[in-house]
């Protein structure tokens, strides 16, 4: 009871319009504490949205880590921002950014064809504008790559084109460069992809398209493989193409080394200042 109420509390704090916080302590209660949604269906009320999704424990996971943690918050200078998201899964990150900037142009990428199946419904189901969505995996080169994933797990958050990541059933799905979608200036970019946020960020940079980004999330997976630190790669390709960062991470008690870890890692462009909070977020 004392967690419910502190995780209310907090929801009634976030730095949101009223409309919006209501909304997220209206779904907060309804689908994650008394659990009322379609199980048969697999859909769900979020905030106003009808989600369908994989699995409940997934949804569940998405909606703290999106809309409660607010992971993928950004300032932007204007009212229709455009946004690229690698690694969208079901989509609970589209309805955020269009929570956030209901302007927002939107180009997403999942390769998973449950996750993806999910996310184009819930596009359609929403009638979400100005977003495009594509079934590719983003990598360093385009064509056919082997794809991991738990076929007892649909639309697992741990999928990956890493073996290491999910060391599970393999197939096929279509990749892509990410640089040849980044054709103008890209207002946030954010890169989930389960270990191949290095592949991505370099490709970037060999084409000369990092310059194109203002700002941008990235979910660093650190000890995807256990001996292997660099982490240091990432942080200077960015201190490079002049990006400052901010970082947050948790770490397991006692403190013990090789243990996998996500390390979240917001950058920005430090020639050209982060504008002041808008009146409209």
């Amino acid at each position: 009871m004392v967690r419910m109420l502190a995780q209310m509390v907090r929801i009634l704090s976030l730095s949101l319009t009223r409309r919006v916080r209501a909304s997220l302590l209206k779904t907060y209660v309804s689908t994650f504490l008394l659990r009322r949604y379609d199980a048969r269906a697999r859909v769900a009320d979020i905030i106003g949205y009808q989600v369908r999704f994989c699995t409940y424990g997934a949804l569940s996971w998405l909606f703290k880590e999106i809309f409660l943690d607010q992971e993928y918050h950004f300032v932007s200078r204007k009212m229709s921002p455009f946004i690229i998201d690698c690694g969208s899964n079901i989509g609970m990150s589209l309805l955020y950014f269009k929570t956030l900037y209901p302007d927002a142009e939107i180009l997403a990428f999942e390769p998973d064809e449950a996750a993806f199946s999910c996310l184009e419904a819930n596009v359609k189901a929403n009638k979400l504008r100005g977003v495009a969505i594509a079934r590719k995996a983003i990598s360093n080169k385009e064509g056919p790559i082997d794809f991991y994933y738990d076929a007892d797990n649909p639309g697992s958050l741990g999928m990956s084109t890493r073996f290491e990541r999910m060391p599970k059933q393999k197939c096929l799905v279509e990749a892509t460069v990410l640089s040849k979608y980044v054709d103008r200036e890209v207002d946030f970019l954010k890169i989930d992809v389960e270990g191949v946020e290095q592949t991505i960020l370099e490709e970037l940079g060999q084409a000369g398209k990092l310059s194109h980004i203002y700002q941008m999330v990235i979910e660093y997976h650190h000890h995807i493989v256990r001996h292997e630190d660099a982490l240091s790669r990432l942080l200077e390709l960015l201190e490079r193409s002049g990006f400052g960062y901010q970082v947050a991470a948790t770490m397991r008690r006692p403190l013990q080394g090789q243990v996998f870890q996500d390390v979240l890692v917001y950058a920005y462009r430090k020639t050209r200042p982060v504008p002041p909070e808008p009146e409209w977020v």
